[in-house]
């Protein structure tokens, strides 16, 4: 592991866990604010439906944005099942999104570069794009989590989705996140 990885993942997830005792979920005045993470595939917190899951379709689902900060050079999108048992496992990993961009739509298809020039990581599963939640028996949080950076990923073939994580130290001008569940 790299050390800075590991301080992205807690931090990622102190973040997560204070955003989540303090606000409880979305803010109407604070998503006027700065980034902001959205799907209309499901319900911020709620149960990620089955097609977008490894018992359906395995689809990824659609995301929209705004506020992308000035400055913004690209966007990352990351989802991690953030059980303790999986030990983060990576779900899928977007990034070099254009920061102009306002979203992905439903069924990004599973290859490295994208129309818009956004590259996929390889996910857990060393597969290219995404791969959605499989918990098993029991229920498993999932977040997707919006970075904005100060930087492109410069990468001559596509990297896991842990190194792209690793590469976000010291360059994350804004994130929002948009947790999920699935059983």
């Amino acid at each position: 592991m790299v050390s800075g990885e590991g301080t992205l993942r807690r931090a990622f997830a102190a973040t997560l866990i204070v955003f989540l005792a303090v606000c409880g979920g979305p803010n109407k005045d604070r998503d006027r604010e700065g980034l902001t993470l959205k799907s209309p595939a499901f319900k911020y917190g709620q149960k990620i439906p089955l097609r977008y899951t490894c018992d359906g379709e395995n689809i990824s689902p659609e995301f929209v944005w705004s506020g992308v900060p000035v400055g913004a050079q690209s966007l990352v999108l990351i989802c991690e099942d953030l059980a303790p048992e999986t030990n983060t496992f990576v779900h899928w990993v977007v990034y070099n999104i254009p920061p102009s961009s306002t979203g992905l739509p439903r069924g990004v298809p599973q290859k490295d570069r994208l129309a818009d020039g956004s590259r996929q990581a390889y996910n857990g599963r060393s597969q290219l794009g995404y791969f959605g939640p499989c918990p098993g028996i029991n229920s498993h949080r999932y977040v997707f989590g919006l970075y904005a950076l100060d930087m492109v990923i410069e990468e001559a073939y596509p990297p896991s989705g842990r190194r792209v994580i690793s590469l976000l130290e010291n360059h994350i001008l804004a994130k929002s996140f948009y947790p999920g569940i699935y059983r």
